[in-house]
């Protein structure tokens, strides 16, 4: 399978078609169809997905209305569950999925976009913009993560 720039798509999906990829990539000690996360399903919470030929799920990320956790602020909006298939890592998937978090987001008035970035990501927020702030951290049972944001003005 090829992931060149003319067999893609980055569209707008329901949250049960990128579950499987996400649950698989991030989680893959619990069930493939389980909720990842509380605000999965609800309605202000947008999925999207690279898509292949075939409708193949590429990659993978969502982003909903959610208060920045240390300094709360008017149109803050948190990006979760950010996946790509690992054998196509680096392969310009995930930013291309990224950037039209970022402009769906700023359609909807989103003046700021926050995540618990997995260690390992880091490099991959900070090209796209975002800032570390503070220090490392762990989440019980995940891993060390950094709180990272990118303004959207």
């Amino acid at each position: 399978m090829s992931a060149g720039a003319g067999e893609i798509r980055v569209l707008a999906v329901d949250a049960a078609l990128g579950r499987p990829l996400r649950m698989a990539v991030l989680r893959p000690e619990e069930p493939a169809d389980g909720q990842m996360y509380p605000l999965e399903e609800h309605p202000a919470t947008l999925h999207f997905a690279v898509l292949g030929e075939g409708q193949e799920v590429l990659s993978v990320g969502s982003v909903m209305p959610e208060a920045h956790p240390r300094d709360p602020r008017e149109h803050d909006w948190r990006v979760r569950g950010m996946a790509t298939r690992p054998d196509l890592r680096g392969s310009g998937l995930g930013s291309r999925l990224l950037e039209e978090i970022v402009r769906v987001t700023r359609e909807r008035h989103g003046a700021r976009l926050w995540c618990n970035a997995r260690a390992g990501a880091r490099q991959f927020y900070e090209h796209a913009g975002f800032r570390i702030e503070g220090e490392e951290y762990e989440i019980a049972g995940i891993g060390p993560h950094f709180l990272m944001s990118r303004a959207l003005d």
